[in-house]
């Protein structure tokens, strides 16, 4: 398979894995927690940014096209505008960010470190615009677009860094690249 056809296939999957886990959600206020950001934490720690951004990009686009792929199996531009907005955008800066541990820092010292990054810039991005869109007062908005995330945030972080350094073992003797 040559490396156009690899990454359009790697790019398919990816998406599909994100539209998979997009709609489950346990709502706890007015951001629901989610396994989105652990699988896009993922795609961007294990693929090339080109990659990671293009699944990420259709994710959202299909989503905005009406698909019910965020969270609680809803769809539509609507989303991308609304108090959850803020989230869903910032899902585009995770791939740069954590891309940063492939050409920066390729080892577990990095990867873990651009995680954190990418999660504090979705929670801040997320919680400020909550905080706009709702016309919330600034603890508010804290109280319920980062506070409730700090634990589930590192736990997803734990896991994606434990999953991508053994997929990234196996890319490095298969020599996959995606």
């Amino acid at each position: 398979m040559n490396s156009n056809t690899q990454r359009i296939v790697i790019t398919a999957v990816l998406t599909a894995l994100l539209i998979a886990v997009g709609p489950l959600a346990v709502n706890i206020g007015p951001i629901p927690m989610t396994l989105q950001t652990l699988i896009i934490a993922l795609v961007a720690s294990v693929s090339s940014t080109r990659v990671s951004l293009t699944a990420i990009g259709l994710y959202l686009l299909l989503g905005a096209f009406g698909l019910p792929v965020f969270a609680g199996f809803k769809g539509g531009f609507v989303l991308l505008a609304g108090p959850t907005a803020g989230y869903l955008w910032s899902f585009l800066l995770f791939a740069p960010i954590i891309g940063l541990s492939f050409k920066r820092w390729n080892n577990v010292w990095g990867l873990i470190v651009t995680n954190i990054l990418a999660s504090v810039v979705n929670l801040t991005i997320g919680t400020i615009w909550l905080i706009i869109s709702m016309q919330l007062p600034v603890e508010a908005g804290i109280a319920a677009g980062i506070t409730p995330f700090i634990l589930s945030s590192t736990l997803k972080i734990t896991v994606v860094v434990i999953v991508a350094l053994a997929i990234r073992q196996v890319q490095a003797r298969t020599a996959l690249a995606f």
